[in-house]
């Protein structure tokens, strides 16, 4: 079962991954600032945006990887240049797990390799179940909010806007099975080392969920890639596009120049 695909622009592509609780909406700011040269690609994940819901089954971030390898399949897109965010940068680990020889650059923001300690999992099981029984995303919205956003960005109404409505898009399934997919993903620490493409990694100083020391010592790991560090949330495309897409251009100009 394919996802929703978002397809805008022409030129060498880009596979666009989002972050949990929001969609392929997500990256409207940089579709808009980079589809005159780049072929931008997006996806939402089963049960948010214009998916359908999950496909029965175990949760695992290998099933949707797969399916979005067959996406690209139906666009004809051989290689990508990947650019995930959060959920979407341990999208970008699988898929480099899985088919490597189909990514021509990395763009890891506001992510981790490693894997949920227990703490962490028990509280992802345990909003998968909250919105199952209340049938309903309503009772995780402001929270969600409160965690994605940095404190001066909940302020701004064009910012703060629609990732309410982007959380509200996304259905009880669709939440259930990203945390239970999340929670069950292994650790990706020992990839880094392998991964031999053009890498830029991104955190937010105001990241109230991913520290930044992790963050530059994720990038440490990978030979050659170009750490920023911006201050922002965890959202760090949502809060600062204009610096995110700066740093995604030069990138992705990288990777043309060497492809």
């Amino acid at each position: 079962m394919l996802p929703a695909i978002h397809d805008t622009g022409t030129g060498p592509a880009v596979l666009f991954l989002h972050a949990f609780t929001l969609d392929a909406s997500q990256w409207d700011h940089q579709v808009a600032a980079l589809s005159d040269g780049m072929r931008c690609v997006r996806v939402d994940l089963w049960g948010c945006g214009s998916s359908s819901a999950p496909p029965a089954g175990e949760p695992a971030l290998e099933g949707f990887a797969t399916a979005v390898l067959a996406a690209l399949d139906s666009l004809n897109i051989d290689r990508v240049a990947v650019v995930g965010l959060s959920m979407g940068g341990y999208l970008a680990f699988t898929l480099w797990r899985l088919a490597p020889e189909r990514i021509r650059a990395l763009a890891l923001c506001n992510t981790r390799a490693t894997a949920d300690a227990a703490a962490a999992r028990a509280d992802r099981m345990a909003m998968a179940e909250r919105v199952e029984r209340e049938q309903s995303v309503e009772s995780i919205v402001e929270p969600m909010v409160a965690r994605l956003l940095s404190p001066s960005a909940q302020g701004e109404a064009h910012i703060v806007d629609p990732v309410r409505g982007r959380i509200r898009r996304c259905s009880p399934a669709g939440i259930a099975f990203a945390q239970r997919a999340m929670a069950a993903r292994p650790d990706s620490t020992a990839l880094l080392a392998s991964i031999d493409v053009p890498t830029l990694v991104i955190a937010g100083s105001r990241d109230a969920l991913i520290p930044t020391p992790e963050v530059r010592a994720m990038a440490d790991g990978i030979p050659g890639a170009r750490y920023r560090e911006l201050e922002s949330g965890h959202l760090s495309n949502l809060e600062l596009p204009r610096a995110v897409n700066k740093e995604l251009a030069e990138l992705l100009a990288a990777a043309t120049m060497g492809s």
